[in-house]
């Protein structure tokens, strides 16, 4: 399993979804989602893209897990600062993947 099947299992536990649920979410049999995970390859942006919103996280989250994983919420400063900046990542990550 590479760190980002690590890091993606880790929040799945954390929010507390089973496999197979995550995998019905996201079209796909449990088998095709553990596959996924313990390929020997990396995982697609638009996979990763596609679990973050499946488990209502961000990329970047995923990414920085566990050192910065902070849950949504609607009531503080901090999290409107932080949809500004996953939004500068994501735009940032959109114009790499076209060069």
């Amino acid at each position: 399993m590479n760190d980002i099947a690590k890091k993606i299992e880790g929040i799945r536990k954390k929010v507390g979804i089973k496999q197979e649920v995550l995998a019905e979410k996201l079209g796909v049999t449990q088998g095709t989602y553990s596959g996924y995970l313990t390929q020997n390859h990396d995982i697609k942006y638009g996979l990763i893209l596609d679990i973050a919103n499946k488990l209502g996280v961000s990329v970047v989250d995923i990414v920085t897990w566990p050192d910065k994983y902070v849950l949504e919420c609607d009531s503080c400063e901090k999290c409107k600062d932080k949809e500004e900046v996953i939004k500068n990542l994501n735009n940032y990550i959109k114009m790499l993947k076209n060069k």
